[in-house]
């Protein structure tokens, strides 16, 4: 896969000790909900109306560098990024906002479209990559499971839906 080699050359280029996440949690996160722990069942069904509410269609993506960012944290996460600010990705996120905010969801303010690789405590400023791009054609509903580096798929919704 594309972006487990992207990883893995970014990885060995800057003397990265941290392992690749792996290709069944690579996703691209539009707005974060909740604490760790379980989904409570009256968030849950509001998660699932926001999705049942969101219409979107099918639109490319595509990243051009990776960058580490640097929350303050000992393992920063190192990221898929681009300089083309993902207007698509901000149209969909902007519409599950909207829905969240419309089922007194708690919404985040910021936004920044990305793709974790893998985390490390090194810092990378820029590094370049070959384009990567894809056609994006649903979006998920995911909940991280805190602590256990796995991922759950709660709900799944196609783009270009009536």
């Amino acid at each position: 896969m594309a972006i487990a080699c992207i990883a893995d050359g970014i990885r060995r280029a800057h003397d990265l000790r941290g392992p690749i996440i792996g290709r069944d949690r690579y996703h691209i996160s539009l707005c974060g909900v909740g604490a760790p722990g379980p989904v409570p069942d009256e968030v849950l069904s509001s998660l699932l109306a926001v999705g049942d509410q969101v219409r979107c269609q099918p639109f490319d993506v595509g990243f051009d560098h990776a960058v580490s960012f640097s929350l303050g944290a000992r393992k920063r996460p190192l990221v898929l990024a681009s300089s083309e600010g993902l207007p698509a990705l901000g149209w969909l996120q902007a519409g599950l906002r909207r829905a969240m905010a419309a089922c007194e969801l708690p919404v985040r303010r910021q936004f920044n479209p990305h793709l974790t690789m893998l985390y490390d405590e090194q810092i990378v400023l820029e590094a370049g990559i070959p384009p990567l791009r894809w056609t994006v054609r649903d979006f998920v509903l995911v909940h991280s499971v805190n602590g256990e580096a796995r991922h759950r798929h709660l709900a799944r919704w196609p783009l270009g839906g009536g």
